[in-house]
């Protein structure tokens, strides 16, 4: 009797099963040029610098529209103060939104949300200041409608607070819309022009593809713009890719980087908030003497 005729041998279960490239293509690999494919990396924008405030108490204002960025610039202004030891007042007259004040300890608030109410407040804070020589970080939230009217009350409102050895530092936070120029454009109308005083354009906003001139050309083309800029700084603020992980945990940003939190970020997340860190830095360096 013949030998009947084995079966072909199966791969074991669970054994990795090999797979051959060639094969499974119907044509010859040839290879193919795709660096036209492949995003262009866009150098990094220059680095303006501002008037130099070392030694002189400072007052930080960021006034934007919502969603443009101000209280993660204030939350990155605070953290970078506080971690050179530096003693700063922290204030937050948001009433609807006291995201600023859910990050650190000690914020001031008013007790009040009356429009009238909350900028007699906001005076008193700044004559605080004044009398105690003490820096301060104020988020104003996102109708900027309080330093709008002590501003229309006091048009030399920015000059007045020089005058007394307070430096005012304002952060105008913009997104790519020529709108986002509105509470600039409000202030400086009201005569608020501190010298020290930046436009910071949020990458945030740019769509991928996008060159940072192609995404802010109808902002950066209005006549608003180029008024306001000739008395600004230009910074622009790197997008934090891993801002959902930071914000479903509730925490600084570099407690995170550090590994200080209790549901430590992932390897990626971590690679995110170290490298924008770094960025934040090394893009706000021409005004470092304006942190606190």
């Amino acid at each position: 009797m013949a030998d009947a005729k084995l079966p072909a041998a199966q791969p074991a279960m669970g054994s990795p099963v090999k797979f051959n490239r060639a094969a499974a293509s119907p044509l010859p690999a040839r290879a193919q040029d795709v660096t036209a494919l492949m995003p262009q990396k866009e150098p990094e924008p220059p680095i303006e610098t501002g008037i130099d405030l070392s030694d002189k108490p400072k007052i930080i204002f960021a006034a934007g529209r919502g969603k443009t960025g101000k209280t993660t610039l204030l939350r990155w202004l605070t953290e970078t103060s506080l971690r050179a030891g530096h003693s700063v007042l922290l204030a937050d007259i948001d009433p609807s939104n006291a995201s600023f004040s859910g990050y650190f300890n000690d914020v001031a608030r008013p007790d009040t949300d009356n429009a009238a109410g909350v900028t007699t407040w906001l005076q008193e804070l700044l004559e605080h200041c004044v009398i105690t020589k003490q820096s301060a970080i104020i988020d104003l939230g996102g109708g900027d409608t309080t330093l709008r009217a002590l501003a229309t009350e006091m048009p030399d409102l920015a000059a007045t607070l020089e005058a007394a050895g307070i430096a005012p530092v304002m952060f105008y936070l913009l997104g790519t819309q020529p709108e986002d120029l509105t509470p600039a454009m409000t202030l400086t109308s009201r005569g608020f022009m501190p010298a020290a005083q930046a436009l910071v354009l949020n990458e945030v906003s740019i769509q991928t593809g996008q060159t940072r001139r192609h995404a802010f050309a109808r902002l950066i083309d209005t006549p608003g713009f180029q008024s306001i800029a000739r008395n600004s700084v230009q910074l622009w603020m790197p997008r934090l890719f891993a801002a959902d992980a930071i914000e479903s945990r509730q925490c600084r940003f570099y407690e995170a980087m550090e590994g200080r939190i209790e549901l430590p970020l992932g390897i990626f997340d971590h690679a995110r908030i170290r490298m924008w860190l770094e960025l934040m830095t090394h893009r706000f360096s021409g005004v470092a003497s304006w942190i606190p």
